[in-house]
């Protein structure tokens, strides 16, 4: 024995409540397809995460983070004016590039990817849409605030800028600060952790830093003269005194250095009430 199924499009009890629903009558059914959850590591590295700019946030080291994981971000879709398309720069910092982009209301054209290749994800618009997948370069400023490697544009020739830009390594840099922020284990025990106290000559490295920096605050980027220096401190980044790695060492006038994490207790220094208390240009 064998039933026949009804036409449910036009019953007429299930028709009214069609019409009750202000729903359209249509026998044009899909199934709905099944996702599954994609990790955000995996979104990171399939070419780029559209973002708002609510979602990411600066580390104290100065890199972009996603969600618990060190990003790099890039505009992605291009147009192409005269048939040429200007390939943009890739961001791992904060840099001053992205602080104006974000004052002019521009920084929703940026998404965000995590990749060691240099390759990213780019959108030529033309009279077509062309997606590729092309190397670009990092950003100079980026590489100027954290540092890397003693990179400096006001210290450095364009050509020698250029060819660290040409060998710049992803994989280094992600080596050196590492993408998950969120696992992240203490690097060492009780017992095999060093002293968390400065370094012998410490005094001595403070001033070449702050020499090689050109006596600027990288907060407010204000510059003091030789004779002002004393306002500009080297501030460790991670809170190991006896880490002196480049790229953990920032230079701060005290005002901005008292704004650190743990740092409030400096406000109670002699110099920054002497600081703050100077006659402002």
């Amino acid at each position: 024995m064998s039933f026949k199924l009804p036409d449910f499009l036009s019953w007429p009890s299930l028709d009214t409540l069609r019409q009750n629903m202000g729903a359209p009558l249509t026998n044009n059914f899909t199934l709905a397809p099944v996702y599954s959850e994609i990790s955000i590591v995996d979104q990171l590295n399939s070419g780029g995460v559209e973002i708002d700019l609510d979602e990411i946030s600066v580390h104290e080291d100065g890199t972009l983070v996603y969600r618990g994981y060190r990003g790099l971000i890039h505009i992605r879709d291009i147009t192409s004016i005269a048939g040429e398309a200007r390939m943009p720069r890739y961001h791992l910092a904060y840099c001053q590039t992205l602080e104006k982009m974000n004052k002019n209301s521009r920084f929703d054209r940026y998404v965000v990817a995590q990749t060691t290749s240099g390759e990213f994800k780019v959108n030529v618009i033309d009279r077509e849409v062309t997606s590729q997948n092309i190397r670009l370069n990092v950003c100079q400023n980026c590489l100027d605030r954290i540092h890397w490697k003693g990179f400096s544009i006001p210290g450095m020739s364009r050509a020698e800028r250029q060819n660290r830009v040409d060998h710049f390594s992803l994989s280094e840099f992600f080596k050196e600060y590492p993408r998950d922020l969120i696992g992240k284990k203490p690097s060492h025990t009780s017992i095999t952790a060093p002293l968390n106290n400065y370094s012998p000559g410490w005094a001595t490295l403070s001033k070449e830093i702050r020499r090689k920096r050109g006596y600027q605050c990288e907060s407010c980027r204000e510059i003091f003269g030789q004779d002002d220096s004393r306002f500009l401190h080297v501030h460790h980044r991670n809170g190991l005194k006896n880490d002196n790695r480049i790229a953990n060492l920032a230079v701060l006038c005290i005002a901005c250095h008292a704004k650190q994490p743990e740092h409030g207790h400096l406000k109670a220094h002699p110099d920054y009430k002497l600081f703050m208390a100077r006659p402002k240009s």
